[in-house]
């Protein structure tokens, strides 16, 4: 267990498979009480059960991001729990429709926009209040894809830029509060995204071999230094473990720790 991240509340959207359980169950083992989200109240359940019966702190609270009406009071509840939250990590996120723009359509660009950008953008906004009593944190799971725009991804590109705005936005007006948000680049992960992504044929993307996709394990561990105060340092920014700089600093932060992660 982590000492200096012991007892601190997280809430991650999304955490029903991929890269949201990985950070979760990550979190979960290193000392962290993490609050599990999905679409559904069953969605993480049999995560929870088996966390809480290796004897790790977790529970489930549904949080449906396509559903902004019912956003707020399911937010609420699921801070209530444990009373506050210390670490958002806005993980949730659609990659549909895999699509060129000349086919897209209104709603398929609200769709897209309510649960990539404007529903974790408004979690962050819920859980403001707790962030400034306890020099919170947001983690924005992003990707290359907010920097740059790719064939078929027009949805998907456009609303991760927002998001990746919003992640800077948050650095902007919670650094006097001790608040940071850091924006995680995870690369090319082996999820059911990536299952879609690759059954598409739209674009180059689509033609990366299974085999050649990183293990959902490894942004988990990322995430866990991410919502370290070592990591501090590059609030507002889009990091991944492979830029120079930030794979130093996150190769010596792993050598630090006492147990094996």
């Amino acid at each position: 267990m982590l000492e200096s991240l012991k007892k601190k509340i997280c809430l991650i959207t999304g955490a029903r498979t991929g890269i949201g359980l990985s950070i979760g169950q990550t979190l979960a083992k290193n000392g962290y009480r993490v609050i599990f989200s999905g679409r559904s109240i069953d969605d993480c359940k049999d995560t929870v059960n088996q966390l809480v019966t290796d004897g790790f702190e977790a529970v489930e609270s549904p949080i449906d991001l396509s559903n902004l009406s019912s956003l707020k009071q399911e937010t609420e509840t699921a801070l209530s729990i444990w009373g506050t939250v210390d670490i958002l990590i806005n993980n949730g996120a659609v990659i549909e429709p895999i699509s060129l723009i000349e086919k897209l359509d209104a709603q398929n660009f609200e769709t897209a926009a309510r649960i990539n950008y404007l529903a974790p953008s408004l979690l962050i906004s819920y859980c403001w209040s707790n962030f400034v009593k306890n020099r919170g944190k947001v983690i924005n799971i992003l990707s290359g894809a907010s920097v740059n725009p790719i064939e078929g991804w027009a949805a998907y590109c456009s609303t991760k830029a927002a998001l990746y705005m919003i992640n800077q936005q948050t650095h902007l007006e919670g650094e006097k509060y001790g608040i940071s948000s850091i924006g995680i680049s995870p690369g090319m992960v082996d999820t059911e995204m990536q299952n879609k992504i690759r059954a598409s044929g739209v674009n180059q993307i689509s033609k990366v071999k299974k085999e050649d996709l990183i293990n959902t394990k490894q942004p988990g561990l990322f995430a866990l230094w991410c919502a370290s105060p070592e990591a501090n340092q590059f609030s507002g920014e889009m990091i991944s473990e492979n830029d120079p700089e930030v794979k130093a600093k996150y190769q010596a932060w792993i050598k630090t720790q006492k147990q094996e992660l």
